[in-house]
């Protein structure tokens, strides 16, 4: 394409002749650029009326050719767009046709044939500098789109040491890396766009997303206190500062925050939310009351009873609780929350079947939930029901191998069952120092020293615990 003719003159001519809805002569060139002009404004229509006329006047154009196969990409017709090209036939070393064919193909989830050609081009096609680098980044692009980040990395680290300065090829590799969790390379990369472009709103944003993604909040505030000098009335940067500001423990300021966000923004529900989350750790169970009245008398009294029935019971006030929890609705009922709640307020009253029931209930709606499946671990329990508590505690540690106390429960659980073999079992997952620990919660008056003992000594005294069928009552789960 003839990129020294002049746009501007060339689009007065073409609304001219649409104006007078006419006919007039453009060189195939001239078409191509008017129809990637539109294309890059979105209107496909427009483009898709400027290539069928431009094909009209040259049959045999493949620049135009191609850029038909771009809008029927653009309109998603990958199939057709991939056949089109096929009637063009090969040519290697046309960027152009080399770029669509891999966007057809990554689609279309032909991912082999794409990196075939890929690779016939790299290693058997000889185009000069900047065909090269159009090929990179544009293909890059492509395959960053298609979540195929390693071969991104490769074309955009390629096309880098070409131009270090080029600030997109930066940004889609920052985030090649970022999706495959190299999250310290794709800070780096954040710096440097920074470095050529010091007030780019976005990059500052993006850091602070990396530094809270590799938990470093700290840092995260002050990305995001950039990014507010740049744009101090922006409301979801403030709300992503007050939440590394809540993951860094930073409570009060959070809740400023967030409460500055909700003055300029009341009508974001998630800010309410986010208040409740943040003054239920602090344990301000009246300040939740009244943000959650706030919340009803924007957004209606939908999830308020429960909400109320949760705080309620967090301040032991189970009579107010339970006449909540009387008042939920049908549509706020059957969720993981209400049958929580259902259990919490069965288990002060002492009902342990209706917990039971309750809890498995959660369960279904959150199966991987540790917090429902420790709670079954205890009514079991308290049930007497020591090989089902010992079923939940081996669930429990499935899921998370350091929840706290599970492998000691389960240890003492076994003592309960009996058997010498899940004795061993289990006793194997303890180190010398986790078997001193127990013996000290389960055998208080010893006066004996445990650091003296060996491997083999610990597992005798336990084994003898075992035998002698000490009982747990005395620890606190």
């Amino acid at each position: 394409m003839d990129n020294d003719i002049d746009i501007t003159d060339l689009l007065k001519k073409y609304e001219m002749m649409r104006y007078m809805d006419k006919n007039i002569y453009f060189d195939a060139d001239e078409f191509a650029m008017l129809a990637d002009y539109y294309n890059d404004f979105g209107d496909t229509s427009e483009a898709e009326y400027i290539v069928e006329t431009g094909l009209g006047m040259h049959p045999g154009s493949s620049e135009l050719m191609i850029i038909k196969a771009k809008v029927l990409i653009i309109s998603e017709k990958y199939e057709e767009a991939y056949r089109y090209l096929s009637t063009i036939g090969e040519d290697e070393t046309n960027v152009d046709f080399l770029i669509v064919k891999m966007e057809c193909l990554l689609n279309l989830d032909k991912t082999e044939e794409s990196d075939i050609l890929l690779d016939t081009v790299l290693n058997g096609v000889e185009l000069d500098g900047e065909e090269l680098y159009t090929f990179l980044t544009e293909v890059g692009y492509l395959y960053n789109d298609a979540d195929k980040y390693e071969t991104a990395i490769m074309l955009l680290e390629t096309a880098l040491k070409s131009d270090n300065s080029d600030v997109e090829v930066l940004v889609d590799l920052s985030y090649s890396y970022e999706m495959l969790h190299n999250i310290e390379k794709s800070i780096e990369l954040n710096n440097l766009i920074l470095d050529i472009d010091p007030y780019l709103f976005d990059a500052w944003i993006n850091l602070g997303k990396l530094f809270s993604m590799n938990q470093d909040h700290s840092k995260a505030i002050e990305a995001y206190d950039f990014a507010l000098a740049i744009n101090d009335d922006d409301v979801n940067i403030l709300k992503m500062k007050a939440l590394s500001h809540y993951l860094n423990d930073n409570l009060e300021e959070a809740v400023r925050i967030f409460k500055e966000c909700l003055s300029n923004s009341p009508d974001d529900e998630s800010l309410y939310d986010s208040l409740l989350e943040s003054y239920e750790v602090m344990e301000q169970y009246d300040e939740m009351l009244e943000v959650i009245k706030q919340k009803e008398k924007r957004f209606g009294t939908e999830g308020v009873f429960l909400q109320r029935a949760q705080i309620y019971l967090n301040q032991e006030r189970y009579e107010e609780a339970q006449e909540m929890f009387e008042l939920i609705p049908i549509g706020d009922q059957q969720t993981f929350d209400y049958y929580v709640l259902e259990g919490e307020l069965a288990i002060h009253n002492e009902d342990l079947e209706t917990a039971e029931t309750a809890y498995m209930l959660a369960m279904l709606n959150s199966p991987d939930d540790e917090f429902a499946v420790n709670k079954l671990a205890n009514i079991s329990l308290q049930q007497g029901n020591y090989e089902k508590s010992a079923e939940y505690l081996e669930m429990l540690l499935s899921l998370n191998a350091n929840f706290p106390t599970a492998k000691i429960r389960l240890a003492f659980l076994r003592f309960e069952i009996g058997t010498k073999e899940p004795f061993n079992e289990i006793m194997n997952q303890f180190s010398d120092e986790e078997l001193r620990d127990l013996l000290n919660l389960i055998i208080v008056n010893d006066e004996a020293d445990y650091s003296e003992f060996n491997r083999k000594k610990l597992l005798d005294r336990l084994n003898e615990a075992r035998e002698n069928r000490v009982l747990f009552k005395n620890i606190k789960y």
